[in-house]
């Protein structure tokens, strides 16, 4: 019969292995083996208390200036300031003119027709010398020139054997011209109608001497009483 070696004795017969010794002392710690790669990072852990406000930081640089704001209200007024010193006296002016004026009137009626002058028989008052007039004359005479304010007013009526509707128009003429804004008239629809009627105007004589009457349109008719003032204003 071969011998078998049951390993723990490889020389001798093989036969039973006897029981292990008692573990020996350990061996020197062997050297650090490489790190390992980094594991995965856990959850956040909860938000620590907040630490104790830091030291104010420098003051930063002004900003730009903003829009102008909308103006305000009107402040009261103050109070009124002391008087200034009194001027020097202005030169004196001209002296004042004497007022010249003419009025003249007629106060019976009269008959009129067309291309009839009004008659001024009577003179009221007068003065001066820039304005004249004959008596029992339609003619008012401006002897200076310049301008005149005239004043015109007389009563009319239907004359004997009119045709109704018969209309009378009076008309203020500067030699031989009528002046515009003069012209008056009435229509008269039966013989008992009657009519006031008047105009005021200023006329300037350019040169002198210049002619003013009244001369009436229509046929036939009566007027008067009558009555014109002219007055030299410049």
């Amino acid at each position: 019969m071969e011998e078998q070696s049951c390993g723990c004795n490889p020389c001798g017969p093989c036969r039973p292995c006897p029981p292990p010794g008692p573990p020996g002392p350990s061996g020197p710690t062997g050297a650090t083996g490489p790190t390992g790669a980094t594991g995965p990072t856990g959850e956040a852990g909860p938000t620590g208390a907040a630490g104790p406000t830091g030291a104010a930081g420098p003051t930063g640089a002004a900003g730009p200036t903003g829009p102008e704001g909308p103006t305000g209200p009107t402040g009261a007024t103050g109070p009124t300031g002391a008087a200034g010193p009194t001027g020097a006296t202005g030169p004196t002016g001209p002296a004042a003119q004497e007022a010249q004026f003419l009025s003249a009137y007629s106060t019976p009626p009269q008959a009129g027709t067309t291309g009839t002058d009004l008659i001024l028989d009577r003179n009221a008052s007068q003065n001066g010398t820039a304005v004249t007039h004959d008596q029992n004359s339609p003619a008012v005479t401006l002897q200076e020139p310049g301008f005149y304010n005239v004043s015109f007013q007389s009563a009319l009526a239907p004359g004997t054997g009119a045709s109704f509707p018969l209309t009378v128009t009076l008309n203020l003429e500067q030699d031989g011209t009528i002046v515009p804004g003069t012209t008056v008239q009435h229509t008269f629809n039966s013989a008992a109608d009657t009519a006031t009627v008047s105009f005021s105007q200023i006329v300037q004589a350019a040169s002198a001497p210049s002619t003013l009457q009244v001369t009436g349109d229509g046929n036939p008719y009566f007027y008067g009483p009558v009555s014109m003032t002219v007055q030299k204003i410049g």
